[in-house]
């Protein structure tokens, strides 16, 4: 299944946005995110999170099968939107739009909460400048030449090799730090695994 996760933050461009939701087959609001895809004169297949930002007017347009309530408060709306995902469908692929704005913390928030899902789906983040990809020892993309691509490890990374980029790595550790910034893509397809840890990928466009 292929969903597209529509978070509060700043969208990309409209038409990326519409490229991304074209090629969706659900669209899911994340809280305020429903506004968002409103306002973009998007469908809203379903709404989830604790609606403390969403109007009332609009939870109340939906088919009550779209409004999924959940209002615990110890994870944020993408963590909620992710869980409905998986539990629903068997490992989606999933492209999550507004994950950035004007709070660091928001952005870090969203980032460890993917990653946190990142062995029950394929999740990517996809901006206007930017893709990050969060997978289960294993990334993999198509990018042109001379791309730039970073590797942000969150903790020790173990295992790590890589095809496809100048500097690559075979089978060493990444740890918190600047080693895997700016590497570059000199073949495609390329490939990223590892054996142990989180890794967050993220290809600049």
């Amino acid at each position: 299944m292929r969903v597209l996760i529509m978070l509060n933050g700043q969208p990309p461009r409209r038409e990326l946005l519409d490229a991304l939701a074209r090629e969706a087959e659900v669209l899911i609001g994340a809280d305020a995110g429903a506004v968002c895809l409103r306002e973009a004169g998007l469908r809203i297949d379903y709404v989830v999170g604790d609606f403390d930002s969403v109007p009332a007017e609009l939870l109340q347009s939906l088919p009550e099968h779209s409004v999924v309530h959940d209002p615990g408060q110890d994870d944020t709306d993408l963590e909620k939107a992710l869980r409905f995902s998986v539990t629903r469908w068997e490992h989606p692929q999933i492209v999550v739009v507004g994950t950035t704005g004007d709070r660091l913390d928001h952005v870090l928030g969203n980032v460890c909460g993917a990653v946190r899902y990142a062995d029950r789906a394929d999740i990517r983040f996809v901006e206007d400048h930017s893709i990050t990809y969060f997978g289960h020892r294993r990334v993999q993309f198509d990018a042109p030449v001379g791309t730039t691509v970073s590797l942000l490890p969150l903790g020790e990374v173990h295992g790590v090799r890589t095809q496809g980029l100048k500097w690559a790595l075979h089978g060493e550790t990444l740890t918190i730090g600047t080693r895997g910034v700016s590497n570059v893509v000199e073949s495609s397809p390329v490939s990223i695994t590892w054996e142990q840890g989180y890794l967050v990928v993220i290809r600049l466009l």
